[in-house]
């Protein structure tokens, strides 16, 4: 974008104010997110005004967006809108609110994981998403439970785990029974529905 970065932000959140008049939850609401998480991107990044205040339109923004990209619906959108609303509670120190966002977007992670057709594809979502095991875990080491934080940090090893034991692509010579694969496929499913 050519000229003042603060003006083109400005000009950023009114197009996006005047596109919100047309794009309504009821009637396009796919576009109402979608204009709801840019949102929230432009109030982040905002120069002028309150820095406290602009976090706020933006969480606010942010969770507008999720009430339509759920986990179930829409687990990648629901996934970087959750990760980026856990960043801003984790900026402003809400710790309790930082890992309830966090679960959701571990939530998105699990569905997407499971949605994915290749393990190509699954790979990118978890190297995607990895930022959001290691900002739950610092937040719960951040409010003195570290039990939860170890859980959260055995959850993301285990999941790395089971997507490669799982991947037969990585043992050419096909050394895994198929029991073991059944018994992970299993053990994936009852991951997503944690």
């Amino acid at each position: 974008m050519r000229g003042n970065k603060a003006e083109n932000i400005e000009r950023a959140i009114a197009s996006l104010q005047v596109a919100l008049t047309v794009y309504t939850k009821q009637d396009l609401s796919l576009k109402w997110a979608e204009t709801q998480n840019n949102l929230a991107i432009a109030y982040g990044n905002r120069i002028k005004g309150d820095k406290a205040e602009n976090l706020e339109m933006a969480i606010t923004a942010f969770q507008n967006s999720l009430q339509i990209f759920t986990a179930e619906n829409f687990p990648i959108e629901c996934l970087t809108v959750s990760h980026n609303l856990g960043d801003l509670y984790f900026q402003k120190a809400e710790w309790q609110w930082a890992i309830k966002t966090y679960k959701i977007a571990i939530k998105a992670v699990e569905i997407s994981c499971s949605w994915a057709i290749t393990e190509i594809r699954r790979q990118e979502i978890i190297s995607q998403a990895i930022t959001v095991y290691y900002s739950i875990v610092e937040s719960y080491i951040n409010l003195g439970q570290i039990d939860k934080a170890i859980e959260y940090v055995a959850l993301s090893k285990n999941r790395t785990l089971v997507e490669l034991i799982a991947n037969r692509d990585l043992y050419p010579k096909g050394d895994i029974s198929p029991t073991v694969i059944q018994k992970l496929d299993r053990l994936r499913r009852e991951i997503t529905i944690e």
